[in-house]
């Protein structure tokens, strides 16, 4: 299973954030490694690992974060 591991830039968006990909459960899985620096983890599969990355493209202009 494919996994994109992210740092939000605010950690204090970790439950935004959290909220917006729970929308997205059928296309991925998302976790919170470790709060206090922001990192979650999002584990997608072979096939939908595309359209994950297309949403956090999205969710970029709403949250400041990047890929790690």
């Amino acid at each position: 299973m494919p996994n994109i591991f992210i740092k939000l830039k605010n950690p204090s968006q970790t439950v935004y954030f959290q909220s917006i990909m729970g929308t997205y459960t059928h296309i991925a899985w998302t976790r919170t490694e470790n709060a206090g620096e922001g990192i979650i983890k999002i584990s997608a599969t072979d096939d939908t690992l595309a359209e994950a990355r297309r949403i956090l493209q999205e969710l970029k202009s709403e949250i400041d974060f990047e890929e790690i």
